[in-house]
């Protein structure tokens, strides 16, 4: 197969974007200082400069400006000034003053307002990331609904498929949930059994595979009761399931999708997701960018962020996420994560 690539959160996002008025006034605050030193100091050095032209012209016209006879000649305090000269001079002022504040102007402004693009940027990032995890719920959700009203239409009992619905709402409300922790840049870690995550990734997708005629296959190596890492089972669930999201979108109709699950030979825990699609090709690292998408001709066009977001959560908890094998008989992905001691 071929891979595409509380509301606490949100307050922070809020406040870090209501906090412009602040980022306003400390550049305000900031720049008015700057611009007094510069206007300060640029009049020290103009009349410094205009003191010492000066003395230069009493030189140039061969007379001592230390001298008594200066002063008798011209009066205490006169100074001589070369008009030419003191234009010029007060024009390079003024254009040494403007290029002062524009800089320090520039300075302030682009490192008091990159706190407020980034915190867009992060907004804008949750927003993609959210459209995206909430896809393949919304799918499963609309294809239960599509059972139940079948099954009603042919007078057939809709109390499973309802139980069913409910369970997939309460997992969208937990990936909600866990998107928002992700944003805060929180880790919430505690002991997950894999086999639990595998099963609820399983479930959450056998409705699209089922409708794919796909069959997803698991397998166990080892005691699940070893198999025990540290994590959220919800965040590691959306990484799995964007995993089986994709296999099962670019396997072949009738053809099987295999989790296993067992031990790696660096002692982690490992799990992997292998199907018979036709590869993915070169590079696969590609598809672990945000919005790298991989045109290959299916029905299936995702928006390229369903493998970042996976490797972001392996990430987190310390895992690694790669593509372990690929060829035209299929593609094998492998998620690791290190056991609890």
């Amino acid at each position: 197969m071929k891979k595409h690539g509380n509301d606490g959160a949100g307050t922070a996002h809020v406040g870090r974007i209501a906090g412009g008025g602040h980022v306003a006034g400390l550049i305000s605050l900031r720049m008015t200082v700057a611009m007094a030193v510069i206007t300060v100091v640029g009049g020290i050095l103009y009349i410094l400069g205009v003191l010492l032209g000066s003395r230069h012209e009493f030189t140039e016209r061969g007379l001592d400006p230390n001298a008594m006879s200066v002063t008798e000649q011209f009066g205490s305090g006169m100074m001589v000034i070369d008009t030419r000269k003191a234009i010029g001079f007060t024009v390079l002022f003024v254009l040494g003053v403007v290029a002062a504040v524009a800089l320090v102007g520039r300075y302030y402004s682009r490192k008091e307002v990159a706190p407020l693009e980034h915190a867009f940027e992060l907004q804008k990032d949750f927003v993609a990331d959210a459209s995206h995890e909430l896809k393949t719920p919304l799918a499963v959700i609309a294809t239960r609904i599509d059972l139940i009203d079948f099954r009603r239409a042919h007078g057939q009992p809709i109390d499973a498929p309802l139980a069913d619905l409910r369970g997939d709402v309460d997992r969208m409300n937990a990936i909600i949930t866990d998107l928002l922790v992700a944003a805060r840049g929180a880790v919430d870690a505690e002991p997950v059994s894999l086999a639990g995550v595998v099963d609820q990734s399983v479930d959450a997708v056998r409705p699209l595979a089922d409708k794919r005629g796909v069959t997803i296959d698991t397998h166990v190596d080892g005691d699940p009761a070893h198999l025990i890492v540290r994590g959220n089972a919800v965040g590691l669930s959306r990484c799995l399931v964007a995993v089986l999201d994709n296999a099962v979108a670019h396997a072949p109709d009738g053809t099987r999708v295999t989790v296993s699950l067992g031990y790696h030979h660096r002692g982690d825990a490992v799990i992997r997701v292998s199907d018979h699609g036709t590869g993915i090709g070169g590079n696969p690292e590609r598809l672990f960018r945000r919005f790298a998408r991989d045109d290959d001709g299916t029905a299936h066009q995702g928006y390229g962020l369903g493998l970042a977001l996976a490797r972001d959560v392996a990430n987190r908890y310390g895992g690694t996420l790669d593509v372990e094998s690929t060829s035209a008989n299929g593609t094998t992905m492998r998620l690791t994560l290190p056991l609890t001691s």
